[in-house]
């Protein structure tokens, strides 16, 4: 790896930590706060905005993120195509909100909490200043990880000095949505300071074809994540949403950390390609799939593991009908880990954008269906369910396509290793639940997991594990010099 992509990777890390760790605080005192019900509906309503957000987006994120990055070192290209994209933005945000307002008045089950719902629309309003894909584009990982600390920051103050009991659940709304719009603040002065200068424009039409397959993509995804809490408040009860959003939120606050490598390889891949630079691309890829497994698969295991414990100690004991549904979702840190890689990094970086449609139509449809069945019966377990069997056709037919449409191959054997050996931790939980309970249960467990993991890794080699070394021994001798 790039000394450059290194150094990219361990700011992406840093920031998705961020992600897990937040939440971590937050969520326990949101929940005893909230009660099942209230984080029931502030999910359902943030979800709702997300979903007319997704449409308003129209697939920009993937689009920008890989376009900026072929002309990362042209000022006057990058203004023309942030202008054109914004632009593009704007008109179907427009649009969306506009649905959205109907929405509002003419669902009962939506007029009901109305003014919850148009204060959650922020996220929706907001659609067209969101421009974190310009800076990931250009590989400026280093301002997206400062600035994303310190918003955090500032929302977790204002979190518990404003939001005392379930009557500051409209607040806690408005709270979220605020921190989103210091984000685009902060993105827009960062921008004009790079010399860009974004302007409305009608020159779009070039945009439109690549745009509607990503934005097709965007859709068929929202059906299995969007879509699973929006079926569940439909289908059930709040108190189910609360259940599996909570369970959701644990465990994909995880995946951020998973999925860092391809956040950060994706513009660097776009890059490589226009240079027809397939060595570099194929090392790369290789080495991306190390990583990701090196880190998913103890993860999940682990997750599963802790969950019968963690849950009612984390989230309060009204949550206890989450526990089922986390150890379900467990499964996806290895699955969209390993999709994120095959999807984001393989096929969208390398221009295979159909193939990353068709996969992703693939897997919303037997979700769909599998929700319909299953949700009445087992609801947030159902949803659960129905999520990981779809994130695991999805990778299936991925995997199928960069095999079939490119010229990238494999190397499984350490992935093949990284699994066999994470199996290490299911004998450490059974033999430590036998003798501990509680929070010294699960912080012993995660510390001799790691130990235990991590030194059997050493001893065989792992590239990974190589690489840390390396980075700990480089910043020792730069710290040296200081």
């Amino acid at each position: 790896m790039a000394k450059s992509i290194k150094k990219n990777f361990i700011y992406n890390i840093l920031l998705n930590i961020s992600k897990v760790i937040f939440p971590l605080i937050t969520a326990p005192y949101v929940s005893r706060i909230l009660e099942p019900d209230g984080v029931g509906l502030f999910n359902f309503a943030n979800t709702y905005a997300n979903w007319f957000a997704l449409f308003a987006a129209l697939g920009i994120p993937y689009y920008g993120i890989r376009e900026i990055a072929k002309i990362r070192d042209n000022t006057k290209l990058q203004t023309e195509f942030v202008s054109e994209i914004i632009s593009i933005s704007l008109l179907s945000t427009v649009i969306c909100t506009f649905i959205m307002f109907i929405s509002l008045f003419f669902v009962p089950q939506l007029n009901e909490n109305y003014v919850l719902f148009l204060i959650a629309g922020i996220i929706l309003y907001i659609t067209p200043f969101k421009v974190d894909w310009f800076f990931s584009g250009k590989e400026e990982f280093g301002f997206i990880t400062i600035r994303s600390l310190i918003i955090k920051t500032i929302g977790l103050l204002l979190l518990f000095l404003f939001v005392h009991n379930k009557n500051d659940l409209m607040l806690y709304v408005f709270l979220n949505a605020l921190c989103q719009v210091l984000n685009e603040i902060w993105n827009y002065t960062r921008m004009y300071k790079l010399g860009i200068r974004p302007h409305f424009t009608f020159n779009i039409k070039k945009h439109i074809k690549p745009l509607l397959v990503l934005f097709s993509s965007s859709i068929a995804i929202s059906v299995y994540t969007i879509m699973d809490t929006l079926m569940l408040g439909f289908m059930s009860d709040y108190t189910e949403v609360g259940y599996y959003n909570s369970a959701t939120h644990i465990s994909k606050g995880f995946l951020p950390v998973v999925t860092s490598l391809a956040t950060v390889a994706m513009p660097r891949l776009s890059n490589y390609l226009v240079n027809n630079s397939w060595e570099e691309i194929q090392s790369l890829i290789n080495r991306s799939l190390s990583v990701i497994s090196f880190m998913c698969f103890p993860m999940a295991l682990g997750l599963l593991c802790i969950s019968p414990t963690f849950v009612p100690l984390f989230l309060g004991p009204d949550f206890y009908g989450a526990i089922v549904p986390l150890q379900i979702l467990s499964v996806l840190l290895v699955s969209i880990g390993l999709n994120n890689f095959t999807g984001l990094q393989v096929l969208v970086s390398l221009g295979y954008d159909r193939y990353f449609l068709y996969s992703i139509l693939f897997g919303t449809v037997g979700n769909f269906l599998l929700n319909l069945f299953l949700i009445p019966y087992y609801g947030s377990s159902g949803a659960a369910i129905s999520s990981v069997i779809a994130e695991t056709l999805i990778l299936v037919m991925m995997v199928r396509f960069v095999i079939i449409k490119t010229p990238i191959r494999f190397k499984v054997n350490e992935v093949l290793k990284n699994f066999f050996i994470s199996l290490v931790l299911l004998p450490i939980a059974l033999a430590l639940s036998s003798f501990y309970s509680g929070w010294l249960f699960i912080c012993l467990y995660i510390i001799l997991s790691c130990i235990v993991y991590l030194t059997i890794q050493f001893l065989l080699g792992n590239s990974t594990v190589i690489m840390i070394c390396d980075s700990i021994k480089d910043l020792r001798i730069k710290i040296k010099r200081m």
